[in-house]
């Protein structure tokens, strides 16, 4: 097993204040673990709002337009929904070390997809299988509502725990491979956004009481691992009410759009509705500020916040013309 030890924040001489940087999230969201550790990697210190982990979010509606996913990162009143457009941004910000790196984008962009489209449903499902018990009623009317799904019904729940299991079982046979392979380099690498798309995964086998937990035993390498990205931390975080939050977006004025990339298929000021492929289809709709193969920006107004920028990837979404 390799020994290697992860790198420390490039800021060597503190965390470096990027305070305006706002992480909307809920602690034992694993998605939002991803990026609070994309903020450890990079020496960051940024500020926190707890959102709800179940509808109705009325703090977070007006900056998103809909969009019910956390995290969502707000910069002012720029609103950026989908871990990967909040990936983007981080690296435009503050570029050393990338998340999103050049060099090996093929097989980043495939292991990120299978974690979190494949291995994904066994881990959810034990998870919230094994915690039924802890999680509300409302958490599942949630969750099976944002998939257009009846509410479970628990016993049945409980009777598909060993089947998830195997499933799981069988996927952390392939991790652990993955990691005593020298060649993917995962092991050793400096982690990026990829790396932690897999680790968010693991680590939320092991949130609410850790009573899924021990399906994690008996693999070394994927502990190993796993200890030295939870080394890497959260950088410096500090609280802040939704109130001040949406405050802040009233009081901000959307930045400038930086062109960057092929001209897009969308031009400015074209009315679209903006939502994701799979399940929470709420959509946001808003005029086109900028749109490329891999992102766009839309405008629109809320009365508890004025003008703001909504940015998304396109990966995963689909784009209405109006």
């Amino acid at each position: 097993m390799s020994s290697a030890v992860f790198p420390q924040p490039v800021n060597k001489a503190g965390l470096e204040d990027m305070a305006d940087l706002i992480l909307h999230h809920y602690d034992i969201s694993p998605y939002a673990e991803k990026i609070r550790l994309a903020f450890g990697l990079k020496g960051l210190a940024w500020r926190s709002v707890i959102q709800p982990m179940v509808l109705p979010k009325p703090d977070l509606m007006p900056l998103s337009g809909g969009f019910r996913r956390t995290p969502v990162l707000q910069v002012g009143a720029d609103i950026y929904c989908d871990t990967l457009c909040i990936a983007m941004e981080l690296d435009r910000r503050c570029p050393d070390p990338p998340l999103l790196p050049q060099e090996g984008r093929g097989f980043d962009a495939m292991l990120a997809t299978w974690a979190e489209r494949v291995l994904m449903w066994p881990t959810a499902r034990y998870v919230t299988g094994m915690n039924r018990e802890v999680l509300s009623e409302g958490f599942f009317r949630d969750r099976s509502a944002m998939r257009g799904h009846a509410p479970p019904d628990m016993e049945k729940v409980a009777a598909d725990l060993p089947h998830q299991e195997g499933q799981l079982r069988l996927m952390l046979d392939w991790v652990e491979d993955l990691l005593a392979d020298a060649g993917s380099g995962l092991a050793a690498r400096t982690p990026r956004l990829a790396d932690f798309a897999l680790y968010q995964r693991l680590w939320w086998l092991q949130a609410l009481d850790g009573k899924a937990a021990p399906v994690l035993t008996g693999y070394p390498r994927i502990a190993g691992w796993m200890g030295r990205i939870a080394a890497i931390g959260h950088g410096r975080r500090s609280e802040l009410t939704p109130a001040a939050a949406l405050r802040i977006a009233a009081e901000s004025e959307p930045e400038p759009v930086v062109s960057t990339g092929a001209p897009g298929d969308i031009p400015p000021g074209r009315r679209v509705r903006v939502a994701t492929e799979d399940f929470a289809l709420d959509p946001v709709e808003g005029e086109t500020v900028h749109a490329t193969p891999t992102k766009i920006t839309i405008r629109r107004e809320d009365p508890n916040t004025g003008p703001i920028h909504v940015h998304f990837p396109r990966l995963g979404y689909e784009v209405t013309a109006l």
